[in-house]
């Protein structure tokens, strides 16, 4: 069976998913809505979908859509998803989820209660390369797992206009890229951490334009992460254990990792291209549709819970609101 879509936001990352949308087998873009109709119906002609409209409550109403994408701001990503679920329609919401652990717990408890598919698009967890690393540790490949070491970072200049710097938007790095190196590195665990600390650089507008994180776990493992506009880095993630490392050429969208001894000599590798990672991240959402499932195996609920509780935690030592 087709497995229908519907986007709800057209900014930037509406246009890449429905541009790999378009490349995925048994699925197809039904309905599209911004607040703008001419503006939903130029993305409608662009991408191939059937319906334009200028209401997203429209989208999630209409009975020919199985899944709503939610491309939105992150500040709507709350209010649009409980409309989702509310008419038990299934989500994938794009990352951060929500902002705080409150609100998501609220949206996880009725997507529970009304058995319906609910999913943050952390698009890295569903790639072969991190599923691989995620194995090789799993498996003692190197051994108890130490420490991790993740970043993301990129330049950019401060415009307060900018999504990326307005509160009003919840903007912030934490909130656009730091979200990649601590649910990689939860993931991998497969569990919270029991401690967190942060520093942040905050941006005239009060949001974090940068941030080191500092991570503890009860099993033991450390994590040293970062993220920031303010700085290129590489993107590169390290998983360190008593018996070797393991190597992943990116914490956010990986398509290489490698195994090493202690000695640094490489035992494994494994490379995996694609033209864009979220294909993987269709395929796997379309996959649970089709099962009737309602939650992910690679991104669990409970690690989007968690994830926002990290989230409330780094905040509330920033000073942030």
């Amino acid at each position: 069976m087709n497995v229908r879509f519907g986007i709800i936001g057209l900014g930037g990352i509406s246009h890449r998913f429905a541009k790999v949308l378009k490349t995925a087998k048994d699925v197809e873009l039904t309905a599209v809505a911004s607040r703008e109709q001419s503006r939903s119906e130029e993305f409608a002609r662009q991408f191939g979908a059937k319906k334009a409209f200028d209401s997203y409550l429209k989208v999630i109403e209409d009975p020919e859509v199985d899944i709503i994408y939610d491309g939105l701001t992150h500040n709507f990503h709350y209010e649009m998803t409980k409309l989702c679920l509310e008419r038990h329609k299934a989500v994938l919401c794009e990352k951060p989820f929500v902002t705080n652990r409150r609100d998501a717990e609220e949206l996880v408890q009725l997507a529970r209660a009304n058995q319906t598919l609910l999913m943050e698009a952390m698009w890295t967890r569903c790639i072969p390369a991190y599923q691989k690393a995620r194995e090789w540790v799993q498996a003692g490949r190197i051994g108890e797992v130490k420490l991790i070491t993740a970043h993301f970072n990129y330049h950019t200049e401060y415009r307060p206009e900018s999504r990326l710097f307005d509160p009003k938007l919840a903007g912030g790095s934490l909130f656009d890229v730091g979200v990649y190196p601590i649910e990689f590195t939860t993931g991998i665990l497969g569990e919270a951490p029991v401690s967190v600390r942060g520093e942040a650089q905050l941006a005239p507008s009060g949001v974090d334009a940068a941030a080191a994180i500092a991570m503890r776990f009860a099993n033991g493992a450390l994590a040293s992460l970062s993220c920031g506009f303010n700085v290129e880095t590489p993107r590169t993630a390290v998983i360190y254990g008593t018996a070797g490392s393991i190597i992943v050429d990116e914490c956010v969208g990986p398509q290489k990792c490698e195994l090493f001894d202690l000695h640094g000599h490489r035992r494994e590798r494994f490379f995996k291209p694609a033209a864009d990672g979220f294909i993987y991240q269709i395929q796997h959402v379309a996959e649970l549709f089709r099962s009737g499932k309602t939650e992910s195996d690679l991104i669990p609920l409970q690690d989007t819970i968690d994830c926002a509780g990290i989230f409330d935690k780094l905040r509330g030592q920033w000073g942030i609101k």
